[in-house]
């Protein structure tokens, strides 16, 4: 699979390329990819159909398609179709842009695709006069992006960020009717199917392009742990339950739970549980035969 690099695109500026595409229809414009930077697709006519990490979208005029960088994308489509491409670096994501007041919406955006592959996080769609006002707004970015006037990277970044603060506005507004404790349910679901892999907070809060610590805060109000307790609980629930209810070793247990080694196991049943494994082991018998 083609990795798209950022020297590829970032050369006009070094941290944003915008073109426009017009097209016939074509079923195989682009193959199944990835990239190192962060994409956005804006459909100006016609229809197109994107599949993001395995999620198939039917993309028509006024839909807004935001990609993570590392994701896999690839479309096609049966007609004459036209879009915008925006292709940015994450760290243009900055405090400027994503603030503790949409933590929740910019979660969803940025989706943790592998969490949220069964929504629709990630789409938007803008109709009459908010269409046209973000139609607006990106053909001018693509105007200043190509002639190259007198301070055309500052009014380039301005524009920008309006282009993301008004997408953000409108995924807010749809949110209204959306649970936000799905989202965390669905990032504490992510988390205990990655229990053997290292989960890191500073990786959790890059994926929505968070300070650490403010996501640390967040996440500490919503779970009442750390997040970094929160895992080792969670491992040592799995690793209690493997112990109950099977027979392998505790080196074998300590690797399911994602625990380094057996010792690092050690260390969480006596901190956790005041026993060995195997002291707890003998105790939870007693209690059964009780």
């Amino acid at each position: 699979m083609r990795v798209y690099k950022t020297e590829e695109f970032m050369k006009k500026s070094k941290w944003l390329h915008i073109s426009k595409s017009n097209k016939a229809s074509n079923t195989k414009e682009f193959v199944a990819h990835t990239h190192e930077f962060i994409e956005i697709v804006y459909v100006l006519s016609g229809e197109m159909t994107h599949v993001i990490d395995g999620q198939s979208y039917d993309a028509k005029h006024g839909d807004v398609l935001f990609m993570n960088y590392g994701c896999t994308h690839s479309f096609s489509a049966q007609s004459e179709y036209s879009y915008v491409n925006v292709l940015f670096s994450p760290e243009r994501m900055s405090e400027e842009i994503v603030t503790p007041a949409n933590i929740f919406s910019v979660l969803c955006l940025t989706s943790f695709n592998e969490m949220t592959c069964d929504s629709d996080f990630g789409w938007v769609r803008f109709e009459g006069a908010q269409r046209q006002e973000i139609e607006n707004i990106l053909l001018t970015m693509l105007r200043e992006y190509q002639e190259r006037q007198t301070s055309w990277e500052t009014v380039l970044g301005n524009y920008f960020n309006t282009f993301i603060i008004k997408m953000l506005r409108k995924y807010e507004m749809e949110m209204l009717t959306f649970d936000v404790n799905d989202v965390w349910s669905s990032l504490s679901a992510y988390i205990e199917s990655n229990l053997n892999s290292k989960i890191k907070l500073t990786d959790l809060a890059q994926r929505c392009f968070y300070n650490p610590s403010y996501f640390s805060r967040a996440f500490k109000e919503r779970f009442g742990v750390s997040l970094v307790e929160y895992v080792a609980r969670k491992r040592l629930d799995r690793a209690v339950d493997l112990l109950q209810n099977t027979d392998l070793s505790l080196d074998e247990i300590a690797w399911q739970a994602g625990f380094p080694d057996s010792k690092s196991l050690y260390h969480a049943f006596s901190r956790y549980l005041n026993a060995t494994p195997s002291q707890y082991q003998k105790v939870k018998k007693r209690e059964e035969k009780k």
